[in-house]
């Protein structure tokens, strides 16, 4: 009698663990199952993997700068009216500073003036901004359609006399150095780059 009773304890203890065992596989699974549900965590990027870091540029103030095209016959340097015609200065850095202009060709070459612009931004526009420099040699202004109300937000030119334009029309700098080379300019002449540099500063 008294194995009997022992044999169905130990039958009572073993059913009881093994419930205790279901039970906590069974939770296990289910949360296994909440796990895979989950979305992967996202995974640090480090330098040096191949992926590509685009950090945006600094702002550049026009005022602190001066923009340098760059050609086979030489260089043509300009300073920004900042004051006058800030954004179009901005616009004119911020496509430089991503190469829109480097290969470009200058699509005119007339006595008065040269021009070239960038494929990658065309379509884009600016407001016209009107300012007191008067349309005369060596300024650089934004293209436009006649009688439009914006200005191509790409295509620039540099006068090489003064002109007859009218004045609804956005000058955004002023040639400081290589008018001989605006001079020496034919239709197809590339633009090797443009690039931004730090003014001289006058020293006291």
């Amino acid at each position: 009698m008294l194995r009997r009773q022992k044999s169905n304890q130990r039958r009572q203890f073993v059913s009881a663990a093994l419930l205790v065992l279901a039970g906590m596989f069974a939770t296990f699974l289910l949360s296994c199952a909440q796990e895979d549900q989950k979305p992967p965590a996202p995974r640090a990027r480090r330098a040096g993997t191949g992926t590509t870091v685009t950090q945006a540029k600094p702002q550049i103030d026009p005022a602190m700068v001066v923009a340098v095209i760059e050609t086979a016959k030489g260089n043509i340097e300009f300073e920004f009216l900042a004051t006058e015609a800030p954004e179009t200065s901005r616009n004119f850095i911020k496509n430089a500073r991503v190469m829109y202009y480097k290969g470009e060709k200058f699509n005119r070459a007339e006595e008065l003036l040269i021009q070239a612009g960038s494929a990658l931004a065309a379509g884009e526009t600016l407001p016209i901004e009107n300012g007191s420099q008067e349309m005369s040699r060596g300024v650089v202004a934004m293209a436009k359609e006649e009688g439009a109300s914006v200005s191509y937000a790409s295509e620039f030119f540099i006068c090489r006399g003064d002109t007859i334009l009218d004045s609804d029309y956005t000058i955004f700098g002023n040639v400081i150095s290589g008018m001989d080379v605006v001079d020496s300019i034919v239709v197809d002449d590339v633009i090797t780059n443009i690039t931004i540099r730090d003014k001289e500063m006058p020293t006291e």
